[in-house]
């Protein structure tokens, strides 16, 4: 009998009788309020991200601010003679937030899986701190580039903490939510930035440093789930601290009727053990481990759609989104932005259920293709004059691709680093997405505002080109590699990768899992 066929999966399911958990035939809906509870708990989780967002967009948004360039300008402004900040350090600060977050990652695995996930969670709470004081206080570029690089060691920590922690907690049936919340949180951060920039704008423009004030507010929100949440009850069972590991479910879970915490913690020490089995048949559960065959590809895989968020333009349309407006001479830059950090929230709204409903694969090959396309578009309209038509059409498609990416890459780069890594290895998975990642965010963050810059490339718009031309060579390998995991449990993801199942065909492939819910179901009539 070959192995992994069908055959193979009906006798597996029967004879060493898979523990199945009692909720899994149920829909989202019906899992979301039964456990309402725990998926308020990694909504808590999701606060980081809108520290994230905000972070990851100020200094490209709040370069556009007088007051600003006020206190950091350096140079004169080729054409108009003016004040003006130096593009390379605003490439700098770009860049080197992306690098101490590469850099970070040389432990963060190691001590999210000695220490545990909140230890990283904590570590978090640190660096976003000493960053906000710094940038307070700061009195030149240079002061900036510090705050910078503290900021990046909370920003490359996430990966390893708040989003490995939300993949252990949540439901299959809502995985894709709650892990999607996150990028709701991002976006969120994002939109805050719009807000406060237009307030500051249209009061008080020179008293740039309320924007700086504003972010102690995230530290604040960020304390409570980390006061309030336990340990991830997958780390405490992979320790073997199964007492530990129950008390941390049953206070996620809180009192659901018919929920057996011992049942159901069986089914998710089967799924720690099964993983830690397959990482042990190559002889180690480390670093190593990830150099066999499968591991490596499920680590690329994991890469794929984070990564495929910088190369897909990014750095662009968030990072530098004011700079970009007010070097194609849009008449308020600070309210397009504004305009499409909205219009983002409301393509993440409706992600919540296409990312579900529709699946990862297809939204993330259907979204690339159509961000592709609009970034051919908007670097189309660089060769057109600068007039107030073409400023409206600019934020009409930066806004367009902003509900595009909401529906595609913004949940599923952020779902792919956990859902398709090996749950014993994923903590060290992430860690290596997260560099590639990061390292790609290095290369753009650093370049991007010297091809807009007229001190440099002066490319302007038709950078639009260049990220169309990156998108459409990145779906290459996203269409021959990249599954899809919707409604998949881990110990199915285990099995179907063993198996060596093209991507294209995840979907439709019959699992032991299946074949077990099958027989129970069976059982019961």
């Amino acid at each position: 009998m070959k192995p992994g066929s069908a055959e193979e999966v009906e006798l597996t399911a029967t004879d060493h009788a898979l523990p199945v958990s009692a909720f899994a035939t149920w829909s989202r809906g019906q899992c979301v309020r039964k456990f309402w509870r725990l998926y308020l708990s990694g909504i808590g989780v999701c606060v980081a991200g809108m520290y994230a967002g905000y972070a990851n967009s100020v200094i490209g948004s709040i370069v556009a601010n007088q007051g600003f360039i006020n206190q950091y300008g350096t140079v004169r402004d080729p054409k108009t003679g003016v004040l003006a900040l130096n593009a390379t350090h605003i490439a700098l600060w770009g860049a080197l937030y992306f690098v101490t977050a590469v850099c970070v990652q040389a432990v963060a695995s190691t001590t999210a899986d000695h220490f545990g996930r909140k230890f990283n969670m904590w570590a978090i709470a640190v660096f976003i701190t000493t960053s906000i004081i710094i940038q307070c206080f700061s009195k030149t570029w240079w002061q900036i580039l510090i705050a910078r690089a503290v900021a990046g060691l909370a920003g490359g920590l996430m990966g390893t903490s708040c989003m490995v922690y939300l993949s252990e907690i949540a439901l299959p049936q809502f995985r894709g939510a709650l892990l999607a919340a996150f990028s709701m949180a991002f976006a969120l951060g994002q939109v805050f930035l719009a807000l406060g920039l237009k307030l500051l704008q249209e009061t008080s423009p020179l008293k740039f440093r309320h924007m700086f004030y504003s972010e102690f507010v995230f530290t604040g929100l960020w304390l409570i789930p980390l006061l309030y949440l336990p340990e991830s009850p997958a780390w405490y069972c992979s320790k073997g601290r199964h007492d530990e590991a129950k008390k941390s479910l049953r206070k996620l879970v809180g009192n659901v009727e018919g929920y057996e915490i011992e049942h159901e913690y069986s089914v998710l020490r089967y799924e720690s053990e099964h993983s830690k089995h397959l990482a042990e048949t190559v002889g180690s559960t480390d670093w190593k481990a990830l150099c066999t065959k499968n591991n490596l590809k499920r680590c690329i895989i994991a890469t794929l759609p984070f990564t495929f968020q910088n190369v897909c333009g990014v750095p662009l349309m968030f990072g530098y989104t004011v700079y970009f407006f007010q070097l194609a001479g849009v008449k308020d830059p600070f309210l397009g932005n504004l305009i499409k950090q909205m219009v983002l929230v409301v393509g993440i709204l409706t992600s919540f259920y296409t990312v579900d409903k529709v699946g990862r694969r297809a939204l993330l090959l259907y979204g690339g293709a159509a961000m592709c396309v609009i970034n051919f578009a908007v670097g189309g309209l660089g060769f057109l004059e600068p007039t107030n038509a073409s400023g409206i059409a600019l934020v009409f498609l930066c806004s367009l691709w902003a509900f595009v990416y909401a529906n595609s890459l913004a949940p599923i780069g952020w779902i792919s680093l956990v859902e398709s890594s090996s749950p014993q290895l994923r903590a060290k998975t992430t860690a290596i997405a997260v560099t590639i990642q990061y390292c790609t965010g290095i290369l753009f963050s650093y370049t991007v505002p010297l091809m807009l810059s007229d001190q440099n490339a002066g490319w302007g718009q038709k950078t639009g080109l260049f990220f169309g031309g990156t998108t459409l060579v990145y779906l290459i390998p996203c269409i021959l590699l990249f599954p899809e995991t919707k409604g998949r449990t881990y110990n199915e993801l285990d099995e179907l990768f063993e198996r060596g199942v093209p991507a294209w065909k995840f979907a439709s492939t019959k699992t032991t899992q299946d074949a077990a819910v099958e027989q129970r179901q069976a059982d019961e009539k």
